[in-house]
Order: structure tokens, then C-alpha cells, then sequence
């Protein structure tokens, strides 16, 4: 029995090399035939390879690139060449793979990354093209790391690209979300002199739709007799360090009757930390105010604007104009 699965065993192997043997010879002929199939030249090379010859599957790998300056042949060798550990080949081949893709660069970045694990370096080497920004930023943020994540935004952020805003707006809120931003009470864009964005760490408008109008310098809230009887307005995420805190803010009211219902509140995870007193009618002119409050633990707080009726009243219909708010350590 033992014979047998010998003899089964070497019938096998002699088959398989004859099979590849002719599959060579194939491709060969392909090469004869057409020295210019850039898919023959890599197949050769495979072959090559999987049969133990790596210095002819290099040679004809090589090939490959010469005769087809596009992505696959250098794609390939980059990987032949990973696999050998020949560093200046890899190289070469990789820095051809980025020039020439016009895909996704993800796989790419993901096997430069097995080569070269600093993200900046990688690009420096690779070419640092705004492309490539763009995909190596993607990379880090799936893999959560953060700090190679944040140098490759700035790169993009200096280019002043508008068409990356989504992308870094997107890559704030990911900040955020794992937690990974400092202490910084400042609020952004206190003066509303830019339409709030919804992202990041900038106002974020949740009135009802067509009860808001932003221009520069002024956020207005139209209420009626539909409003909720709980409505924000409007919310900022903040990140306090624990201590004491004042909300300094200037508006003006107009046709609302008292109490107004609107009052600024802090809250943690959906669940408010903190209420400030209501808003009275500021309907003389623009008004100051101040609301002071304490923060027991550090974290990601959402600073919100809200509205909600005091029981014992109606709607009224009318206005508010929330035209700064600003934030101070006591």
C-alpha cells in the first residue's frame, strides 16, 4: 500500500511539472510571438517564481515594466519584490505603482505599509502626491491611528484643496468620536462669521427646517405655534478639562412674550449636565448675558441652544439672533 501511494505520489509531481512545463512553453511562445504582452512577460515570471527560480522570475518580471509602463507590472514586481525582501527593487517598482494608478491606491498603501510603517515616510518615498494624502489618511483612519492620521491631514490641510474638506471635516468627527482631541474650552467660530459646517468641533444648526437663517456675524431662529414644545436649536461639542466655566453670549429677541423658553444647556452622552437660566426678551436692542457652570469629569461635551415651553403658556411666534458666544475659564 505504502508502494502504491509512493508511485501515486511521483506520478503527481512528474504531472504537475510536465503541465507546468507546457504552460511555460506556452507563454513563451506568447512572448516569441507578441515581446510586447506585458501579461505573458508576468506569467513567465510567476511560473518562474513557483518553481523556485527567482533570479529568472525577477528577469522577467523586469521585462514586464520595460515593455508596459502601467500599473499591473509594476503592481506585480512591487509585490515579488516584497516577497524577496529586496528593498531597492520594492522601491522602484512601488514608486512606478503610485505614479501609474488611477484607482483606488488602497491596496498599494496597505503593502507599502508592511515595508515602511511611518505614514509620512511612506509617502515622502512614494511621492507624497495630494492622491496619495488622500488615501494614506483613509488607511490610518480605518486602522485608528490617530497621531499618523492627524500629520498626514495637515499635509492636506496645507494645500488648501476645497475639494478635501468633506474628507478632513469627516476626519474631525472621527477625532471626536474616538476621543482623541485636547482639552480646548475655545469655541469656534464664536463670531458666526462662517456658515456653521456641522462637523468637527463647529456649530451644528438642528432647528426645525426653514425655522433658521444664517449671513456672517448673525444666526437667526424664527418660533411658532409649530415649534415642539422641545426643540434645539442649535449645538457646538466642546471639550472640557473639569473646572469652572462662563458662556458669555450676545442676541436680540423680537415678538416673543416672557418667559421666552430658550436657554443654553450642557450635555454628556444625551444625558444634560447643566441648564442655564431663561433667556429674557431682548427686544431693545442687542444683549449680553453670561451663564456660569461647573464640569466634573473631562470629556466630550455638547453645548446646545435650546428651546423648550415653560408649562402654563402658549406659543408665541417670533425671533431670536444669536450674533456671538464665546467661552472663558474662571
Amino acid at each position: 500500500m505504502l508502494g502504491a501511494r509512493l508511485f501515486a505520489a511521483a506520478l503527481f509531481a512528474a504531472f504537475s511539472l510536465a503541465a507546468g512545463g507546457t504552460l511555460r512553453l506556452a507563454m513563451s511562445h506568447d512572448v516569441e510571438t507578441n515581446p510586447f504582452d506585458s501579461s505573458a512577460w508576468i506569467a513567465l515570471g510567476l511560473a518562474a517564481e513557483q518553481s523556485g527560480d527567482v533570479n529568472r522570475a525577477s528577469e522577467y518580471l523586469l521585462r514586464a515594466e520595460k515593455v508596459d509602463r502601467q500599473y499591473l507590472p509594476a503592481w506585480t514586481a512591487a509585490n515579488f519584490f516584497y516577497r524577496h525582501a529586496n528593498d531597492r527593487e520594492f522601491w522602484r517598482a512601488a514608486v512606478q505603482a503610485a505614479a501609474m494608478s488611477y484607482d483606488d491606491p488602497a491596496p498599494l498603501i496597505d503593502l507599502v505599509d508592511h515595508q515602511e510603517a511611518r505614514a509620512v515616510s511612506a509617502l515622502e518615498r512614494l511621492g507624497d502626491t495630494p492622491r496619495l494624502e488622500r488615501g494614506y489618511l483613509r488607511f490610518l483612519i480605518d486602522q485608528s491611528r490617530w497621531e499618523e492620521a492627524r500629520e498626514v491631514a495637515a499635509k492636506l490641510e496645507l494645500r488648501r484643496d476645497p475639494q478635501d474638506g468633506e474628507l478632513l471635516a469627516n476626519f474631525a468627527d472621527r477625532l471626536i468620536a474616538a476621543g482623541q482631541v485636547e482639552a480646548s474650552f475655545e469655541l469656534t467660530n464664536g463670531d458666526i462669521r462662517m456658515r456653521p459646517s456641522g462637523h468637527g468641533l463647529d456649530w451644528r444648526v438642528i432647528a426645525p427646517p426653514g425655522a433658521f437663517r444664517w449671513e456672517p456675524g448673525r444666526l437667526r431662529f424664527w418660533l411658532a405655534s409649530s415649534t415642539p414644545d422641545a426643540c434645539p436649536l442649535l449645538e457646538q461639542r466642546v471639550v472640557f478639562a473639569p473646572g469652572k466655566y462662563r458662556l458669555r453670549f450676545q442676541y436680540r429677541t423680537e415678538g416673543l412674550a416672557e418667559p421666552t423658553g430658550l436657554r443654553w444647556v450642557i450635555s454628556r452622552e444625551g444625558i444634560e449636565e447643566a441648564a442655564g437660566p431663561g433667556l429674557a426678551r431682548a427686544a431693545g436692542g442687542e444683549r449680553s448675558a453670561d451663564w456660569s457652570f461647573e464640569v466634573k469629569k473631562r470629556g466630550v461635551y455638547q453645548l446646545q441652544f435650546v428651546y423648550v415651553r415653560v408649562p402654563g403658556t402658549i406659543h408665541t411666534e417670533g425671533r431670536i439672533e444669536l450674533t456671538s458666544a464665546g467661552l472663558e475659564m474662571l
